[in-house]
């Protein structure tokens, strides 16, 4: 018989008080002097909590890079919109006269075929004041000189304009900001009341003139409205914005021509003098006349209008609030420094049929090719269009034009691929009489909708920053 191991158990004294450990901050990853073993790691989303810890949720970053993923957002909503056109009209409403203005802005909303260059070059030119000759100039100076004196220069320039045109926009959205605390304090009539008066002086004409004034009673109320019972984290996140509103307005009336005369003390030579001093003239003869030449995008004003009837009347309901959100979002979102991308929206109507595309451009399109030789010192301009035609379905378009060369890719629903596969000589046709002419063309069913960072591979690295390798 094998002999059976003796195990002796060790002696412990019983009596003997274990030490228990201390209670550790959660908000400590791991404290060093703590040599205990670790049981298990920790789980992803505590790891990504610690490097992301200056980032709420759903908010900055977040929501931008969500757009990113749903480039039709646009298409959808306005496809919604007039599906529940038809229910509305069936819909008892107690005020009649709301029912018949909002069938008056959907009808009103579609455009004709005839009217889309106009539409879009209206929208186009309400994408950004930073164009024309002054900003070509100082495009074309950084370009062949660029010091971090001219850097600078340049810098406070553009900074003392977008100050300059951006007063009046300033004194509404902490006038707005104001009006929102108010509603929202109606419980206190003292407070309350407080907030809409300042509201109300924030947009009357001599604001600009008693900002100094406005701004000291603004951040007194503040304080009382952070001690209040009612102050919630929506009210804070609405006085921080407004903290920031009040930093940007920019009192200082000789701004403007100090900068233009420290920048002026940088150029060499008459020549560039003169092309700054005529840029600056004709940019500001254009400040004074933007009210006569310029005219709002006609869809947009409409859009704006949907979503204000949906704030103002609780009767109306055909948007809730994450729609809401998401549509001004997809608005607002493109162009800016993080989709640095053209964006139109254009609802058609053709005959008795309706289609709703949303379009991203990317004038500079020769960045998502970083590799690509070929393409190196030519004009390179990226289009995607997504669009969605009634009783069809959604259509992907997506557009290369290398100088006067057009790639052009077609993604339709599946049933209707072969159809659109014998267009092909079509749409050379279409384009004959122009100078551009077509490389490759190709045709295929739409599978899956596609991300603007499918498309436009130079998103991703606006969007992450900067890339490093270590």
């Amino acid at each position: 018989m094998a002999d059976i191991l003796k195990i002796t158990t060790p002696l412990v004294n019983k009596n003997q008080i274990q030490p228990n450990k201390q209670a550790t901050d959660p908000s400590v990853p791991f404290n060093l002097q703590d040599v205990t073993k670790v049981i298990k790691p920790a789980s992803n989303g505590e790891l990504l909590k610690q490097n992301n810890g200056m980032i709420q949720k759903e908010e900055a970053s977040t929501i931008l890079s969500n757009l990113l993923k749903d480039p039709s957002v646009t298409v959808n909503f306005l496809k919604n919109i007039f599906i529940l056109q038809e229910i509305i009209k069936l819909l008892p409403v107690n005020n009649s006269t709301v029912t018949q203005e909002i069938e008056q802005l959907f009808n009103s909303l579609l455009i004709k075929p005839e009217d889309i260059v106009v539409e879009m070059m209206r929208q186009e030119n309400t994408s950004t004041v930073f164009k024309g000759e002054l900003f070509n100039f100082l495009r074309g100076l950084i370009a062949g000189n660029p010091t971090p004196e001219i850097r600078a220069g340049v810098a406070n320039l553009l900074k003392s304009i977008n100050g300059l045109l951006g007063k009046q926009d300033v004194l509404n959205a902490i006038s707005n900001s104001l009006q929102f605390l108010s509603e929202n304090l109606e419980a206190s009539k003292l407070l309350s009341g407080r907030l809409q008066t300042l509201s109300d002086q924030f947009r009357a004409q001599d604001a600009a003139q008693k900002f100094g004034e406005l701004k000291t009673q603004v951040l007194e109320i503040f304080k009382e409205v952070e001690g209040s019972i009612l102050y919630s984290p929506r009210m804070a996140k609405v006085i921080a914005i407004s903290l920031y509103n009040l930093s940007r307005f920019n009192n200082n009336p000789d701004f403007f021509q100090e900068s233009v005369s420290n920048l002026m003390l940088l150029l060499d030579g008459k020549q560039q003098r003169g092309e700054l001093a005529a840029g600056i003239d004709h940019f500001l003869a254009q400040m004074t006349n933007a009210g006569e030449q310029n005219e709002n995008s006609k869809i947009m004003d409409i859009l704006a209008q949907i979503i204000g009837k949906q704030a103002d009347n609780a009767d109306f309901t055909l948007l809730n609030s994450e729609k809401i959100e998401k549509i001004i979002h997809s608005l607002l979102s493109s162009p800016c420094n993080f989709t640095p991308l053209l964006h139109f929206v254009i609802p058609v109507q053709y005959d008795q049929m309706k289609s709703f595309a949303e379009i991203w451009i990317n004038p500079n399109g020769s960045e998502d090719e970083r590799n690509s030789s070929e393409r190196s010192g030519k004009r390179n301009i990226h289009m995607l269009i997504v669009f969605d035609i009634e009783g069809i379905g959604q259509f992907e378009a997506e557009l290369n034009v290398l100088d006067q060369t057009i790639d052009f890719s077609l993604f339709c629903p599946p049933a209707y691929v072969s159809e659109f596969s014998g267009m092909k000589d079509r749409f050379v046709k279409c384009i004959s009489a122009s100078s551009y002419q077509f490389g490759t063309i190709a045709i295929d069913k739409l599978e899956r909708p596609r991300s603007l960072m499918d498309v436009f591979k130079s998103l991703p690295y606006k969007r992450t920053g900067v890339n490093v390798k270590i």
